[in-house]
């Protein structure tokens, strides 16, 4: 065990890990948005400071190679910040925020360094599986909603404000991310049968949840990252899942099969026309960016204006240039490719980066369009994932350099 005969550090972990449990948790049941930052920053990001000035290893992982290409981007938002006038952060918000990204990366590594990260998921996954069967038992049965049908969006648990992301998108991306995840445990893990029927439960829970919010890009993402963890750890074990699966979902599939042909020819629900107007002014931005937060304002008419780009890459273009839109892109070419490491998949939490990466990066296309403001399901969706697969090359790398040792 890491800091034996250390009682400050042992303790700072132990907070630590409460507090990336007490922190994704409570974007479901502290209502106060406030008292969450303040739980956050006391129980997470404090105690993860504390343990990077502490912990040699943890900081010289940090600075390694792994990180090399984040730390560049994190350092590039900073510099223009600094540097164009546009920017709607400072330089000191900017900075801030990159060092919160830092050690929500390093919160990542010690949990999956100590062996914590699979077990906090684990405990996260039940919390939101079982927070969503309930939204939908309150909001069908109690309340006696149509949540079936478009015009009945699902965003919230329907008892006081808890639960309540007040936008079906947002919803959808907490709920789908632990679909995702619990459907990887499930296909590569052992469990017991009650475990088992616990995790089928709240997979379909979380399933039904993420279409009853009609949030399409978040279905695409999910399908894909589903598919992915079905193609690549397919075995006789999981054939009975596969097919139950399957077999559910064609029935759905097809008893909706009116309500899905309505959604698709609602098409891109004006994205195409706002993406438009973001190919229509690229010259005035693309190689210096409009600045750190700059909003990217478009009316498509006198009631229908947006202020971003409804597009993570397309946002971060506008903002930071085509020097920072090709360090992210490097960043998560990068991740991807670790990801893909078959050696790295026999370690706890080694295959579940890809799928959530699959998920985090098709959604940023439709459904979210920034990484760098309060860390919140975003962070959730986009770092969570490339901390993984980062923290466990590093740890595969060192237990190779043991064994040559």
């Amino acid at each position: 065990m890491t800091y034996q005969g250390n009682f400050f550090l042992r303790f700072s972990l132990a907070i630590l890990t409460v507090g990336f449990i007490a922190h994704i948790a409570g974007m479901l049941f502290i209502i106060d948005g406030s008292r969450h930052t303040t739980i956050s920053n006391a129980t997470l990001f404090i105690p993860a400071l504390i343990l990077c000035i502490f912990d040699k290893p943890l900081r010289e992982s940090l600075i390694s190679k792994k990180y090399l290409l984040t730390g560049l981007m994190l350092i590039f938002t900073i510099a223009v910040a600094l540097t164009n006038s546009g920017s709607e952060n400072s330089v000191f918000v900017q900075f801030k925020i990159a060092l919160y990204v830092i050690l929500y990366l390093a919160t990542i590594n010690l949990l999956v360094r100590e062996g914590r990260l699979e077990v906090c998921l684990n405990i996260l996954f039940v919390t939101a599986g079982i927070t969503a069967i309930a939204s939908i038992v309150v909001q069908s049965i109690m309340q006696d909603k149509s949540i079936f049908v478009s015009e009945n969006r699902l965003y919230s648990l329907g008892y006081g404000k808890y639960a309540n992301f007040q936008n079906p998108i947002i919803a959808a991306l907490y709920y789908g991310f632990f679909g995702v995840y619990g459907f990887s445990q499930l296909l590569t893990k052992r469990y017991s049968q009650n475990t088992i029927l616990l995790f089928s439960a709240c997979i379909l829970g979380l399933s039904l949840f993420v279409y009853c919010t009609f949030a399409r890009g978040v279905w695409l993402g999910y399908g894909l990252a589903i598919c992915t963890t079905a193609i690549l750890h397919h075995n006789e074990r999981s054939k009975k899942w596969l097919l139950a699966a399957a077999a559910l979902i064609v029935v759905i599939s097809i008893s909706l099969l009116p309500i899905l042909i309505n959604q698709y020819s609602r098409g891109l629900s004006l994205r195409d026309l706002i993406w438009e107007g973001w190919l229509e002014r690229i010259e005035k931005f693309w190689l210096t960016g409009a600045g750190a937060a700059r909003r990217f304002e478009i009316c498509l008419s006198g009631d229908q204006c947006y202020s971003q780009a409804h597009n993570l890459f397309l946002q971060f273009f506008y903002e930071f240039g085509i020097v920072g839109l090709v360090l992210m892109l490097s960043m998560l070419v990068v991740v991807f490719r670790q990801s893909m490491n078959q050696r790295a998949w026999m370690m706890p939490l080694g295959s579940i980066g890809l799928p959530l990466l699959i998920f985090g990066i098709v959604t940023a296309l439709f459904d979210y369009h920034t990484v760098l403001s309060r860390p919140g399901v975003y962070w959730m969706i986009f770092w969570l994932p490339i901390g993984i697969v980062l923290s466990t090359q590093l740890i595969m790398d060192s237990q190779d350099k043991k064994d040559i040792a």
